[in-house]
């Protein structure tokens, strides 16, 4: 198998990951667990509403009661993808993480 970018980010993420987990050793020093924090909602985002009203002024008719909370959830999860993804700045000679590679037939 040669070495690729990809394979050695893939070992890379999953050393960060196993590195980034709390050590627990043994039983718990105190008598009674925690209780689980619950996360508190965020905010609704403003653009995101405005484009889950104009998806249900455009396309409202064509959908059913049940359908429509699914619309609106993902309206909103492409908001927030592309909110993240607008976030990464890269630099001028940054390439992509893909290698090619052609094969003969």
């Amino acid at each position: 198998m040669t070495a690729t970018r990809r394979s050695f980010l893939t070992i890379l993420m999953a050393a960060a990951a196993g590195a980034a987990r709390p050590f627990t050793a043994g039983a718990q020093t105190s008598p009674t667990p925690a209780p689980p924090s619950t996360p508190t909602p965020a905010p609704p985002d403003p653009k995101a509403e405005a484009l889950v009203q104009l998806a249900r002024e455009r396309y409202g008719r064509f959908l059913s009661p049940e359908e429509l909370p699914m619309l609106d959830d993902r309206v909103r999860a492409l908001e927030r993808r592309g909110a993240r993804l607008r976030a990464v700045r890269l630099d001028n000679g940054e390439e992509p993480a893909a290698s090619f590679r052609a094969g003969r037939p």
